[in-house]
């Protein structure tokens, strides 16, 4: 807010265009000056303005037909150092504008942004002020020295009456009178008429009484000029104890009083300034803090509230305590220090500021006190801020622009190259944007792309980085790619992302896009030629229809396109009921019998044979068909059951897998309830295998959901123990009956020291907590005979037989018993 008082501005304006100078002047009127101005295009015109008229502030194009803004600088500084100069152009270049500001400009600032225009004349119009002032201060203060230098006490001797009989060649110094001159003569001839009749009156009546009369007298030299001077005047006695002469010994003090006046004049103006301004000793402790610094850093107004509070103080944390202690001794070594720093208020306020550190030193060269002033930058700093966002980002939609995808798309292949991996670039197009523009206007359209930056954005890991390009294309970075399937998980989610309408005013706009596919390091070892790859892949998508993907390797496209066929088979398959169960036997090594099989899922696709559940159980957790999956298979597994109970005559337990997504369904447990009465076999018959992942996800939802399934008599497994977190607490907080350790531990045994280490460990932590301890991947006999050595409850594993479907697994379990 510009003050009233200073709202008037005198401008000179060195400019060929009159559009340009107007357009100045209204931005100027506009921040609330009232510009009185002039416009000049010539040197001659130029030195008439300068030496008739007295301007604020000059401001000048750089380059000009007739004239040139660097002589226009040279000119003006010929006739007047103090008054900002300030180029204001289209055109000119940082190189230019700095080589400008060194010869004596103040700021530059571009026609094309003209929003700095008001802040830097507020700016300059205050520092050209202070500048005025302190060649003003530093003018009186040399005229004091020199009198300071000169001065020294002035002596007169009168007689009773008062009559002048001596005075001393510092008296002719002090008051220009010669001896001669004064001598016979009254002392009132120095009289300047400051001092009233009280003044003298109460002098002779102290020097009366024998007492000395100290004070300070205001009188006029022989030039008429007035001088103060602290005089003492005794009264001389003589023998017979009367008054016989006064002496008068007078220190001209003209220079202290004038001095102290300006002292107050600059302890004023530094009160005044809105920098902080601050004095400390030889160690670093503060000695003055001026106004605008205690409110700056919440310090109290009185000395006693930061007195003994050190410039360390003032430091947010060590990292700039340790800089502020090496501008210090830059400060000690070369004098001065000049940087930005960051101080710290006392409610912990961060404030950045361009700080200057003078060191002052003694006669012995060593430093008796600092002086600093820093000024507070938070405006600069945030506006520099802004200008770097706005610089790396899209200002509609807020993601990063081109310029620092590449920066991210550089690091990920820098990072990618370290650790051995990979890193893709997704270039996605927005399929039929151009008619929404048509249709809607633009105003929806950017509507529309703020929304689906939204969606892009939630989508992604937390590594990944998504882009805005231009228009209505947009670029994904993915980091850590391990395998293809990683890429056509974000594929996948990103199409389930847009299944739903985007709402954009009142109308609903389905959403689809076009998407190429560039790995690193496979398609290009720079950012440009991987983007520029991605670029071409994604028109190849667009060439084979809408909502289409395309890698720029072929071999990916063959094997996305394999994983994107058997997504559609599994749908299929579902529905008709080409998911069988196969069942893996599992051996109490006590007893040597079966005890329980855990059911696999298998799918019989009717040309590819059977499917590898690692080709098939992802797609079906990325695609949200587990829970259909999960329930077709727990429905099937405890019909079996009940089957193997009904034809052998015997308990079999059957083990089913349970997904996370299935585990978390609010319906999962009433539907294991309902399957348990539906097949009417005991509740102890069926167990369910859970992960770690399961178990940490959730703590408070996953016990509550435990409970309720052990309430029900359902056995609860930790399969593949080991493998997830290393925390072992819910083994003892959560209802668990057994814990499955993963085949990759068994692998080895015993050979292995590190897996036999483990699997002992893990066996002995089973049984200390009453969990029985089931070891998958048994294969070989002597991995069996390892186990039962350290009391493995139960083994599973090809040592006993492989999976098998129902059949098979009946008439393998009668061919055990009748042996």
């Amino acid at each position: 807010m510009i003050d009233e008082s200073d709202a008037h501005l005198s401008a000179l304006i060195v400019e060929d265009s009159e559009d340009d100078a107007l357009l100045l002047i209204s931005h100027l009127e506009s921040g609330g000056y009232r510009v009185g101005w002039q416009r000049v295009e010539t040197s001659d015109a130029l030195r008439r303005a300068v030496t008739e008229d007295r301007w604020d502030i000059v401001f000048s194009d750089y380059a000009m037909p007739h004239f040139s803004g660097d002589k226009a600088l040279s000119l003006l500084r010929q006739y007047d150092q103090d008054v900002p100069f300030i180029f204001v152009s289209g055109n000119i270049g940082e190189e230019t504008a700095v080589a400008a500001m060194k010869a004596g400009a103040q700021d530059y600032v571009m026609k094309s942004n003209l929003k700095r225009l008001v802040p830097v004349v507020q700016r300059e119009l205050a520092e050209a002020e202070l500048r005025r002032r302190q060649r003003q201060v530093e003018d009186k203060l040399r005229k004091l020295s020199m009198v300071v230098e000169n001065a020294v006490d002035g002596v007169f001797i009168t007689d009773s009456s008062g009559q002048i009989e001596y005075v001393n060649p510092a008296f002719e110094r002090i008051t220009g009178f010669s001896g001669r001159e004064v001598s016979g003569r009254d002392p009132a001839l120095l009289n300047s008429g400051r001092h009233g009749k009280a003044f003298f009156r109460r002098m002779w009546q102290t020097l009366h009484k024998g007492q000395v009369f100290r004070d300070t007298f205001i009188n006029r030299r022989k030039d008429g000029q007035e001088f103060y001077e602290e005089k003492a005047i005794m009264p001389l006695l003589d023998a017979q104890g009367e008054i016989s002469h006064f002496v008068s010994i007078g220190r001209d003090v003209t220079a202290q009083v004038r001095e102290r006046a300006e002292r107050e004049r600059m302890n004023a103006i530094i009160e005044a300034t809105p920098d902080f301004v601050a004095i400390a000793d030889e160690c670093g402790r503060l000695l003055y803090v001026n106004r605008a610094g205690c409110e700056m850093l919440g310090l109290g107004p009185q000395p006693a509230d930061w007195d003994g509070a050190d410039l360390d103080d003032l430091c947010h944390d060590e990292t700039a305590r340790v800089r502020l202690q090496e501008a210090l001794a830059t400060a000690r070594r070369k004098g001065l220090w000049e940087s930005e720093i960051e101080l710290c208020s006392r409610e912990g306020k961060v404030i950045p500021v361009s700080q200057v550190i003078l060191a002052h030193t003694g006669a012995d060269a060593k430093v008796e006190f600092y002086s600093t002033i820093a000024r507070d930058i938070t405006e600069r700093k945030r506006f520099e801020s802004q200008l770097q966002y706005q610089a790396s980002h899209d200002m509609l939609t807020g993601l990063p622009n081109r310029v620092l995808l590449m920066h991210r798309l550089q690091m990920e292949m820098d990072r990618a190259q370290r650790h051995s991996t990979r890193a893709a670039v997704l270039f996605l197009d927005l399929d039929n944007f151009k008619r929404v523009n048509d249709s809607l206007g633009h105003q929806a359209g950017d509507a529309l792309l703020q929304r689906v930056a939204w969606r892009l954005g939630n989508c992604l890991r937390p590594n990944d980085t998504v882009a805005r390009l231009g228009g209505d294309e947009f670029a994904i970075v993915m980091s850590d790619v391990r395998d293809i399937d990683n890429i056509l998980t974000i594929i996948h989610k990103l199409r389930a992302t847009f299944d739903s309408p985007i709402l954009v005013g009142t109308q609903e706009l389905f959403v689809g896009f076009s998407a190429g596919i560039a790995v690193y390091p496979n398609d290009g070892d720079s950012h440009d030629i991987l983007l520029q790859n991605a670029d071409t892949a994604m028109y190849r998508a667009k060439a084979m229809g809408k909502g289409e993907y395309q890698f720029y390797a072929a071999g990916m496209n063959a094997r996305g396109q394999e994983l994107l066929s058997l997504e559609t088979d599994l749908r299929r398959a579902l529905q008709r009921e080409e998911l069988v169960l196969y069942y893996q036997p599992q051996m109490d090594l006590g007893s040597g019998r079966i005890v329980a099989v855990e059911a696999l899922l298998r799918w019989q696709h009717p040309e590819k044979g059977l499917v590898p559940p690692s080709d098939f159980i992802p797609i079906l957790e990325e695609s949200g068909l587990i829970n259909v999956a999960g329930d077709w298979v727990l429905r099937r597994a405890c019909a079996d059951c009940a089957r193997l109970i009904g034809q052998l005559g015997s308990v079999m337990r059957v083990a089913v897998n349970v997904s996370p997504r299935q585990f978390n369904d609010p319906g999962f447990v009433d539907s294991v309830r309902r399957v348990l009465g539906r097949q009417r076999i005991p509740a102890g018959c069926l167990e369910l295998e859970i992960t770690e992942e399961i178990v940490m996800q959730e703590v408070s939802m996953t016990g509550s959901t435990l409970s309720e399934l052990d309430r029900l008599g359902v056995r609860l497994a930790v399969d593949d123990f080991g493998t997830g977190y290393s925390s072992m607490a819910y083994l003892k907080r959560f209802p668990l009956d057994a814990l499955k350790i993963d085949r990759t531990f068994v692998e080895g045994l015993p050979g292995d020291q590190g897996n036999a280490a483990i699997v002992e460990a893990s066996i002995y932590l089973g049984r200390k907590l009453g969990l029985e301890v089931i070891a998958e991947g048994v294969e070989t006999a002597v991995q069996r005979e390892f186990l039962q050595a350290h009391q493995c409850d139960l083994i599973q594993g090809y040592a006993l037989g492989r999976p098998m479907p129902l059949p098979a697994l009946i008439e393998f379990l009668r061919d055990i018993s009748r042996h």
